[in-house]
């Protein structure tokens, strides 16, 4: 709130490298620029300026400097910025954008407010970059910033196999949706000028993208089989929600088709979308997507035709080639209209004045967003703040951790002194020089020597082994170190050489030698614990049991070596909770990854997984206790589904420990008429607590909260018992019945 205020006072203009529209005595005095008019006549002004033959470039991503049209004062713009967990930009010179923790990481905080704080400073340093004229992290010298950011991914963590989880919110629809309206009412409203967009939302991908190559077939041309049921229940609601409650200004579509229609050419963009649930933004391809229409998918056999059938669908920009090769072909064929092509215009430019781009600036602090906002010591401390409640605490035995300082600490494993793998994928340049420099980092064995230190201890570190190899010849080394140590940290996982954008697992187990090297530090019997590092779920079927204590990290960011030490020392009390399920490792055997069906046996998510989880959604445990009660006197017991009448249950929550610690209220309900459904979450809260305080958390639900979708894919408040739960996911639950009636 801090440095949105600051930045509300600028009074300073910083020196633009921008171009901008009405900016001159000829071209001001077209109707496009009279701010008298409404926003929507001024874009249809504009249109009609257009010639035919400069339209495909408008409606092209990434075709900087391409795209503007001189004569009229129309400026070129950028559109495809990614934004995932900061700005994906190079360093503006020794200042560079924040980079938070990956998606997963974020879930695991169970904390909205993280995400849209996130979102604010990723919008407000992508003013600032895109003043600057800052190009995208990109070996390829892409051209500079739009002020559109192709984020977040709120597709479902799906299956542990894909190789993208690292990037999403985890395996929830309901929490996913959250986390979608959080960045998106971070990144686009601003209290620094609520008359305009800070920056633009594209909620990623429409829809059911959740593997890259599998079963033979690849996401460029995999037809998702899905139904009604899947649809409505798991694959539809994090983009309605984002949409609908979030007032999302993009959509991206996927390269894949969804029960035959690849997803740029979906009769969905037009009748649900926008029709249904109200969306008055734009939707842009995913990189080629349009052109795998044809080539890939087969829907249509020529570019003319892709063009047409994506255009007429709803896709108004085109991150490719095809709408600039082919889009005016098509319309010489009457494969679509002039009306089609100008709709589109309409949504795309529509957003630039929304984003005041149009208007005079004298009085717009966005056109005023100094260099100094970039990377400050507010957005680094946000930016610890949420790294540290994304740290799950699996098993802690007898209380091994927090460890004690000033001891002989040896850290073990590939993970240990990472830099690089700490910050998952789409970065933006992270320290200033090369783009692939990382040393600026602190890795997690630089933070646990440096706090060791200061109270005597001695820290060691040996790798042991590669993350992805079966070279033993580092263990003796290794063990040598753990058996002089007072204490061992084992550092395990995976990074983006085994899951990544384009790579899937085969394999959930710790790859290489690394079960292998945690065998032998279990062998030794020292005091250890085991950290893990990885994006989608890893399955260490046999460290779960051996090993005396796990923290899961995730892809922490930044942040993560400061953020681990902290924890592993007790300096911070983890209080994260896990954002999808931990499958036994045979899992994979079970079901084929192309296989869309979510309660198909053993079934998919907590929602419809009849095994036992290694470690279940929803789990992480506290270096202190809790208790939870009753508030309210009478429990409802009853709730009309023929009104807008709500209930409200009080859940008070105690710290009944001895140290400050966070922990996750979960509201589920196990629906009356859907056996498939174990439950399902419909709220949260996380709460920090000193000892002895009490705090009251509140959920609210109608019948409509109690809906789930039908066979056929509508979504219906069922009469009868709905089963209503309240859990902090270890050890705490409260149970009630709550007839709705009709």
């Amino acid at each position: 709130n801090t440095l949105l205020m600051l930045c509300s006072l600028l009074s300073v203009v910083w020196s633009q490298n921008i171009t901008r529209a009405c900016s001159t005595p000829s071209t001001s005095i077209f109707p496009f620029c009279n701010i008298s008019l409404s926003i929507d006549e001024r874009v249809y002004d504009l249109i009609s300026r257009i010639m035919e033959d400069e339209k495909p470039p408008l409606l092209t991503a990434r075709e900087s400097p391409g795209g503007s049209i001189p004569r009229i004062g129309l400026p070129e713009y950028d559109w495809g910025a990614n934004c995932v967990h900061g700005v994906e930009s190079r360093c503006a010179g020794d200042r560079c954008p924040t980079s938070f923790p990956n998606p997963n990481a974020l879930g695991a905080t169970w904390n909205m407010t993280n995400v849209k704080v996130m979102g604010a400073i990723i919008g407000l340093e992508l003013r600032s970059l895109w003043l600057q004229g800052v190009g995208e992290n990109n070996p390829d010298n892409l051209p500079h910033l739009g002020l559109d950011c192709w984020s977040p991914n709120i597709n479902i963590a799906r299956d542990p196999r894909w190789g993208r989880i690292m990037e999403t919110p985890g395996e929830d629809p309901y929490l996913s949706g959250q986390f979608g309206v959080a960045y998106t009412t971070g990144l686009q409203n601003s209290s620094i000028d609520p008359r305009y967009l800070q920056a633009v939302v594209t909620i990623k991908h429409w829809d059911a993208y959740s593997m890259e190559a599998a079963d033979g077939v690849t996401r460029f041309n995999f037809d998702a089989n899905i139904s009604a049921y899947d649809f409505a229940n798991t694959y539809s609601p994090a983009f309605k929600t984002a949409v609908i409650d979030g007032h999302a200004k993009g959509i991206m579509c996927a390269y894949n088709a969804v029960n035959g229609y690849p997803s740029c050419a979906s009769p969905f963009l037009n009748y649900t979308l926008r029709q249904t649930w109200g969306f008055d933004g734009y939707v842009t391809s995913d990189t080629g997507a349009v052109g795998f229409i044809y080539t890939q998918h087969h829907f249509v056999e020529t570019a003319e035709e892709a063009s047409a059938v994506a255009i007429t669908s709803g896709t108004d920009i085109d991150s490719g080639e095809v709408y600039l090769n082919a889009l005016n072909n098509a319309l010489e064929q009457g494969l679509v209209s002039t009306e089609d092509i100008d709709k589109a215009l309409f949504h795309s430019l529509k957003l630039r004045f929304e984003l005041g781009l149009f208007d005079p600036i004298d009085d717009q602090p966005f056109w005023h967003v100094p260099p100094s906002v970039v990377n400050t010591e507010e957005t680094q401390y946000a930016n610890l703040i949420m790294t540290q409640q994304s740290m799950v605490l699996l098993k802690n035995d007898n209380g091994i951790l927090p460890f004690p300082k000033g001891q002989n600490i040896a850290i073990i494993g590939p993970h240990g002194n990472a830099t690089s793998a700490l910050v998952g994928n789409y970065l933006g340049q992270i320290c200033p020089g090369a783009i692939d420099d990382f040393s600026c980092i602190i890795s997690p064995f630089a933070a646990i020597q440096a706090e060791n230190t200061k109270q005597g201890g001695t820290t060691v570190y040996e790798k042991g082994c590669d993350i992805n190899s079966t070279d033993t010849s580092g263990f003796e080394a290794a063990i040598t170190a753990a058996k002089s140590a007072d204490l061992v940290l084992l550092f395990l996982g995976i990074d983006t050489t085994v899951e990544a954008e384009y790579l899937d697992r085969i394999s959930l187990a710790l790859p290489g030698v690394q079960d292998q090297l945690a065998a032998e530090i279990a062998a030794l019997g020292k005091k250890y614990a085991v950290v893990l590092l990885n994006g989608g779920a890893v399955s260490i079927d046999q460290i779960a049991i051996s090993a005396p204590a796990i923290l899961e990290a995730f892809y922490p960011g930044f942040q993560g070596g400061v953020a681990i030490a902290n924890t592993i020392f007790g300096d911070y009390n983890p209080g994260g909770k896990m954002p999808y399920t931990v499958y036994p490792s045979d899992y994979v055997n079970q079901i084929k990854m192309t296989d869309m069906n979510m309660t198909a046996t053993p079934g998919r998510t907590y929602k419809y997984y009849t095994g036992t989880p290694l470690f279940p959604f929803g789990y992480g445990l506290s270096y202190t206790t809790f208790s939870i009660s009753w508030s309210n006197n009478s429990l409802p017991s009853s709730l009309s589904n023929l009104n807008q009448e709500n209930i409200t249950y009080t859940v008070s929550i105690k710290n009944t420990g001895n140290v400050r610690g966070g922990d996750v209220l979960q509201a589920y309900f196990k629906p009356s008429n859907d056996p498939k459904i174990i439950k399902q979450l419909f709220g949260f809260e996380r709460v920090d607590l000193n000892p002895g305080n009490v705090e009251q958390v509140q959920f609210t639900l109608t019948a409509a909260t109690l809906a789930v979708g039908d066979e056929k894919g509508n979504m219906m408040s069922y009469t009868g018992a709905h089963q209503i739960i309240f859990t902090n996911g270890v050890d705490l639950t409260l149970s009630t019945i709550l007839y709705v009636t009709g």
